[in-house]
C-alpha cells in the first residue's frame, strides 16, 4: 500500500499535476484578487485599485489605476450567503494571461462584511471582491 501511495505522489509530481484547493489558495488571502490555478493573475496595491458594483447586473468589476489589470464578474444573482452557488460570466486581463469564460459555477466560500470569497471548481479560479450591499 506504502509503495502504491508512494508511485501516485510521484506520478503526479512528475506529470505536473497539483492540487489545488479554496483553503490553500483562496481563503489565505484577503486582498481583492483574481488566481488561477495558484497563480495570482490580478492582484492589487489597495492604493491603486478601483473598485465597482452594478446591482441590475450583479457584476464587479476591478482595475488598476493604469487600466493594465482587471476584472469583470458577471453573476447570476447577487452573492449574499456562504454555500450559494452562483453562475457568472469572468473576464480578466492579468499578469500572464487575459481569458474569459461564460457560464463558470462559483460557490460562495466565506464571506464578512467587506469581501466575498468566491471560488469555481473546475477550472481552479478564486476571486475575492468587495462586498458593497
Amino acid at each position: 500500500m506504502r509503495r502504491f501511495i508512494i508511485i501516485s505522489v510521484l506520478t503526479c509530481l512528475l506529470s505536473g499535476c497539483s492540487i489545488y484547493s479554496p483553503d490553500e489558495i483562496l481563503l489565505q488571502r484577503s486582498d481583492i484578487s483574481l488566481t488561477e490555478k495558484g497563480q495570482t493573475e490580478v492582484g492589487f496595491d489597495p492604493a491603486s485599485v478601483q473598485f465597482g458594483f452594478n446591482d441590475s447586473r450583479n457584476e464587479y468589476r476591478a482595475y488598476d489605476d493604469k487600466l493594465s489589470t482587471w476584472f469583470v464578474i458577471r453573476c447570476s444573482e447577487t452573492p449574499a450567503s456562504e454555500g450559494q452557488e452562483v453562475s457568472a460570466y469572468v473576464e480578466w486581463a492579468g499578469k500572464n494571461s487575459s481569458k474569459a469564460y461564460q457560464d463558470l459555477a462559483f460557490r460562495v466560500e466565506k464571506m464578512d462584511a467587506e469581501r466575498i470569497w468566491m471560488w469555481n471548481e473546475s477550472n481552479r479560479i478564486g476571486i475575492i471582491v468587495k462586498n458593497i450591499i
